[in-house]
């Protein structure tokens, strides 16, 4: 098995990174992973220290609980099993494996004519429904696996956009409703009870109750709105822009419900990009943001500051960024009695 292994010294890093005071006494948590060219990059979000991982041409990212990361190669057909808290490959799984896991560690959702449920680690059936998805783009599951939301489009763009909304606890489609404006990605806050969907087409921020897609607010961004993320305590929205000019900033606003007025954006801050942004994604905690670029690099930026914490190089355009925090901890293993070395009862009783 061969891995490819590319260490930043301390000099170099100093050259592309540039931390801030606060940066320095509330370091990011956690570590990035972005999929480029035929690798996969492991990022230190402190430092920006990078190191990269022979994996084939990888998609989309999928993290697991226990600090593993699984990178699906849909062209050679194998799945890379990327261990993070030893940032080393495990033995790779042949075919193509895509768990999307939700709060419960012990189980996740495989998206393809069927929905199904399976177990985890061992990867049994537990249940499956007959709600099939074409061409899922994100997908995120909520409130202790009870609601799985799935955006649907092609890659390339171009045809329908679809959102659905699905009750995992009755195994039901709630809606299925096709979205215009060519919707790019959306972003879920539990704490404002919102979604907002970035539509790269009209440049604008729509703003809508989860539970029937219907708007609520709708905001201009100047530009092609890429991705966009909720942070913070989930009153800060994020979103990744594309100036018509080619280059990328970075809005922030911090949205409040009022009574009198409805959603008001208190506050907005424009952060420039190094370039036009491709992906965005949030830290565990909400704290830093990590904006991916065409030009191939990776900004990690502090919420409250707006601040640069590190920049880091990934070889490419990346094509999906994920913030992974391998302290989450994997199931729970039952001690099976019948795992124990086999003894004799010689007591008579």
């Amino acid at each position: 098995m061969k891995i490819a292994v590319r260490f930043c010294s301390f000099a170099l890093l100093l050259m592309v990174c540039m931390p801030t005071a606060v940066a320095k006494d509330a370091p990011p948590v956690g570590i990035l992973a972005a999929s480029a060219g035929e690798e996969v990059f492991l990022v230190d979000p402190t430092t920006g220290d990078t190191r990269s991982v022979a994996t084939g041409p990888v998609a989309w990212l999928f993290p697991a609980p226990g600090g593993i990361l699984f990178a699906p190669d849909l062209v050679n057909s194998k799945t890379s099993v990327i261990d993070l808290r030893t940032l080393s490959l495990r033995e790779p799984i042949p075919g193509v494996t895509m768990p999307r896991f939700g709060t419960l560690p012990d189980r996740y959702l495989v998206l393809s004519k069927q929905l199904l449920v399976m177990s985890y680690p061992n990867r049994a059936l537990m249940n499956s429904y007959a709600i099939p998805f074409e061409n899922p783009w994100q997908v995120e599951i909520l409130t202790e696996n009870r609601v799985l939301f799935v955006l649907e489009r092609l890659p390339q763009g171009g045809g329908n956009v679809t959102l659905i909304a699905v009750n995992l606890g009755e195994g039901r489609v709630v809606y299925r409703r096709p979205l215009a404006g060519d919707v790019r990605h959306f972003a879920i806050s539990p704490a404002l009870g919102l979604m907002a969907l970035a539509a790269a087409g009209t440049g604008q921020i729509v703003l809508a109750d989860p539970a029937t897609l219907t708007p609520v607010a709708t905001y201009l961004t100047g530009g092609r709105p890429i991705d966009l993320v909720f942070a913070d305590d989930g009153s800060t929205l994020a979103v990744a822009v594309e100036r018509s000019d080619g280059r990328g900033e970075l809005v922030i606003w911090k949205i409040k419900p009022t009574k009198k007025k409805g959603l008001e954006r208190k506050k907005e801050w424009i952060v420039p990009l190094a370039g036009p942004p491709v992906r965005l994604v949030s830290s565990p905690d909400g704290r830093h943001l990590a904006a991916g670029l065409n030009s191939g690099q990776i900004q990690i930026i502090e919420v409250d500051t707006q601040g640069l914490v590190a920049t880091a190089e990934v070889g490419g355009a990346p094509r999906d960024v994920a913030w992974c925090d391998p302290a989450i901890e994997g199931p729970l293993l039952p001690d099976w009695s019948d795992d124990d070395e086999p003894t004799l009862d010689l007591s008579g009783g």
